[in-house]
């Protein structure tokens, strides 16, 4: 009788990704529920925009570093990253007008 129970409890929760009024100042957010502490998203992510902190739990300590490459939010077995940091526009300040394909350094010789 209780296995039923435990499953028409779990038929009664909603699951949804945290909407941006959840964390509205948050351009990179860590949802800290679902996070394992595993390590992925410090070591997929290019510009070093996450450290960990005592128990491994990724802290966002250089969002400016940001390119939104999406490698943390795609690589995170658990879904706990969100980005709503937007790509920034081709010519902008710190952007060296490269394309995705262009490799390093922007197709310059």
């Amino acid at each position: 009788m209780a296995e039923g129970k435990a499953s028409q409890e779990a038929l009664k929760r909603v699951w949804h990704y945290p909407s941006r009024e959840e964390h509205p100042e948050a351009e990179i957010f860590v949802f800290d529920a679902w996070c394992k502490s595993c390590g992925i998203c410090t070591a997929f992510c290019p510009t070093g925009v996450f450290t960990s902190d005592k128990s491994g739990r990724p802290v966002v300590t250089n969002p400016d570093k940001c390119i939104v490459c999406g490698l943390c939010e795609i690589m995170c077995p658990d879904m706990a990253i969100t980005v709503h940091k937007e790509r920034r526009k081709k010519g902008a300040s710190g952007d060296n007008g490269a394309k995705p394909d262009d490799g390093p350094g922007g197709g310059q010789a």
